[in-house]
């Protein structure tokens, strides 16, 4: 038991058993001293014996606490509820409840002489403390197994982090492999391609510098023609290089802010990024759906809506991210409209399937303008959370 139940027990021993010397008389006091410094020493062994001998003890204690109340006065109906405290929680359920039975026809037979008021008084004295008690013991199982469920839930949330650290670790690891990957098959195409035009562009110069004395008109012709060679691979290097260098961890790489810069760049028209709430770190399926969305987004902005303005809205709360991807295009019509619900694989179906398969929504607001909203949960830690 606890210290606390230590305490009242031995509370409902001593305090009766000062209050009998107050209002009883007694022919012999250190006979009545020594019972209750015996009922004190068996109380304490209860607690400090081996679980085996519990039974034992709680018997005996039922016992004696009756025989005092049979020998003394009906106050010691609250030594009783102290050996109650005991073998309740020292015994199972049914022998706790057969016990409790026992007990009470003892101290029914120990107070048969008294008056009748004394008797329904403890027995109502005894059941209603016992009822206590009951209740006593349910809040301390039911705060056990919130403790227990507690300390379940740290563990789950621990593994989560770890598990969160480890598919971190993991998309790291497979983007590096594409990036390898990426970087050998440019350097193929290098060498295939470029490396083969290079030298077919030297041979037309050679070819060109004997042919140009004698035939000017020819010579010119190939020299234009060295020139449409050079810049086609120029072009061609100028796609390479920027494949090798547009090769961001995944943060960069699912970043909106970033693919607004570089459809302004690559388009002209006028973008923006707003933020709400405070950011938090997301996982990488999320990146990824919400960058696919507002990529595609903006893409069927360009190429339907001929829009000259495009803007991204991030939301953060602690249960949800909002994306809002909006434009200034011309509204869709239902054909229209239609046609982007049921494209294959791009479109808002791809986006609605995407968002769906993260327990997220796909919505549309068509006025004052275009937007498509992207809804997905977010389970993160809160704020003061107890590590």
């Amino acid at each position: 038991m606890t210290r606390e139940l230590n305490l009242l027990r031995y509370g409902l021993i001593m305090i009766p058993a000062i209050l009998s010397i107050q209002l009883y008389e007694y022919a012999d006091y250190d006979r009545f001293t020594l019972h209750f410094l015996l009922y004190l020493l068996l109380a304490t062994l209860g607690g400090r014996l081996p679980r085996s001998l519990s039974a034992l003890t709680g018997s005996l204690e039922l016992i004696f606490t009756a025989w005092l109340c049979y020998q003394y006065s009906p106050l010691m109906v609250f030594p009783a509820v102290s050996a109650v405290l005991s073998y309740t929680r020292s015994q199972q359920k049914n022998t706790a409840i057969a016990f409790f039975c026992i007990h009470l026809a003892l101290l029914n037979a120990a107070i048969l002489t008294a008056d009748p008021a004394v008797r329904v008084s403890t027995n109502l004295t005894f059941v209603l403390a016992a009822g206590l008690n009951v209740l006593l013991l349910r809040a301390g199982r039911g705060r056990a197994d919130t403790l227990f469920l507690y300390d379940e839930l740290r563990k789950k949330h621990f593994e989560l982090e770890e598990a969160r650290s480890r598919l971190l670790q993991f998309t790291s690891q497979v983007e590096l492999a594409a990036q390898a990957e990426e970087r050998v098959r440019i350097a193929r195409q290098l060498h295939d391609d470029i490396g083969h035009r290079l030298i077919r562009v030297k041979m037309m110069t050679e070819a060109a510098i004997h042919t140009l004395p004698a035939a000017p008109d020819t010579g010119l012709q190939m020299m234009n023609q060295i020139r449409d060679q050079l810049s086609g691979s120029m072009d061609d290097m100028r796609v390479a290089l920027k494949r090798i260098n547009h090769t961001p961890q995944l943060e960069g790489a699912y970043a909106l802010d970033r693919l607004l810069e570089e459809v302004g760049r690559d388009t002209g028209i006028a973008t923006s990024f707003t933020v709400q709430g405070i950011p938090y770190p997301l996982y990488p399926s999320l990146q990824v759906v919400l960058y696919t969305n507002a990529r595609e987004a903006i893409t069927n902005a360009l190429r339907h809506g001929k829009a000259d303005s495009v803007w991204i809205n991030m939301s953060y709360t602690d249960h949800e991210v909002r994306m809002e991807t909006g434009n200034n295009g011309k509204l869709p019509d239902d054909p229209s409209l239609h046609r982007l619900h049921n494209a294959s694989g791009m479109g808002l179906k791809g986006m609605k399937e995407r968002s769906a398969l993260m327990g997220g929504t796909l919505e549309l607001r068509l006025q004052p303008q275009f937007t498509v909203i992207t809804r997905l949960p977010v389970y993160r830690q809160p704020e003061g959370y107890p590590m």
